[in-house]
């Protein structure tokens, strides 16, 4: 009986409509925003590289692990910017790796840059049923395929200067079906359309300190609004040290979600930087397990003639 109740709720969490977690959430997306707002690629005079790993409720069996590669650049001599994003998330017996390219094109507006941006993606989604107890190997709902190719696309506008920016974007535009086996067929799941709002100020306080608060907002159909606040202080344009806060309620579970978040950053000089994040959860879930780690490492290559701002702070 305990094997039925839990293939039935793996059914329900990863192949109908109430899958709803159907990204990550960067603790650090201040700077792998190409990963929510393709109008992000190319906002900086440099080749932009940005590696992130997430381990979501460390020391619980099957919780999400994620990994995201990104290289974004302006073309020279024109207004365009270009990026390049791989993407690998695994939670459970479920896989998805996806690769995205994205354009995008900015105008000038005074002292801002208004961008426009669009990228298209091919994810592969993977089920590997030897994780799953099933009781009965006949089971329509695991008969299916165990993986599949998953076209997608997303659109989004930046505003942005040195100290400022931003962003209104929406992902999985196609809101493209997913394709693998379902416990509902009438309902397949797939991925939903989510929007995003981020945005993000650096003031200064005086000669060695800058306070940088930021905010992304996230909202997804049949999901509740997720909102992250962030604050961090910034020290010799070197050391970042910040917490966050992000609200929100998982379906079907009584109480909120909300996390308190930890953060650290080091700017060791204008190309190279690295960053920590640690989420811990106020909910129930927080008894069960050791939190959220992500680590970020970022690498900057100038491409103009004009030395590099540093740091870049988003």
């Amino acid at each position: 009986m305990k094997k039925i109740i839990f293939t039935t709720l793996l059914s329900a969490l990863f192949f109908t409509n109430a899958w709803s977690q159907q990204d990550a959430g960067f603790s650090q997306y201040f700077f792998n925003q190409v990963f929510v707002n393709p109008a992000y690629a190319g906002s900086k005079d440099a080749l932009v590289t940005t590696l992130v790993h997430r381990s979501q409720w460390v020391n619980m069996p099957g919780a999400p692990t994620t990994q995201s590669f990104t290289m974004h650049m302006p073309i020279a001599h024109t207004r365009a910017g270009v990026a390049l994003q791989i993407y690998n998330d695994k939670t459970g017996p479920l896989s998805n790796t996806a690769i995205q390219g994205t354009y995008s094109y900015y105008i000038p507006m005074g002292s801002y840059k208004l961008a426009a941006g669009l990228s298209g993606a091919l994810h592969n989604m993977r089920v590997n049923w030897d994780e799953i107890a099933i009781d009965d190997k006949t089971d329509q709902s695991f008969l299916g395929n165990s993986y599949s190719w998953v076209p997608d696309a997303s659109a989004g506008f930046y505003l942005y200067k040195d100290r400022f920016y931003a962003g209104l974007s929406a992902t999985h535009f196609l809101q493209s079906k997913l394709g693998l086996a379902n416990a509902d067929v009438n309902n397949p799941a797939k991925f939903y359309r989510t929007y995003y709002f981020t945005s993000g100020v650096v003031m200064k306080v005086n000669d060695k300190i800058d306070f940088r608060p930021s905010t992304l907002v996230k909202a997804i159909q049949a999901s509740p609004i997720t909102i992250d606040l962030n604050a961090s202080f910034i020290f010799n344009q070197k050391f970042f040290i910040g917490a966050g806060f992000r609200t929100g309620k998982r379906i079907n579970i009584d109480g909120l979600d909300n996390q308190v978040i930890g953060i650290l950053e080091y700017q060791f000089n204008n190309s190279f930087r690295v960053g920590y994040s640690y989420d811990w959860y106020l909910n129930r879930t927080g008894k069960y397990n050791s939190g959220t780690h992500e680590i970020m490492l970022g690498f900057n290559i100038n491409l103009s003639k004009t030395k590099m701002s540093s740091p870049i702070f988003f």
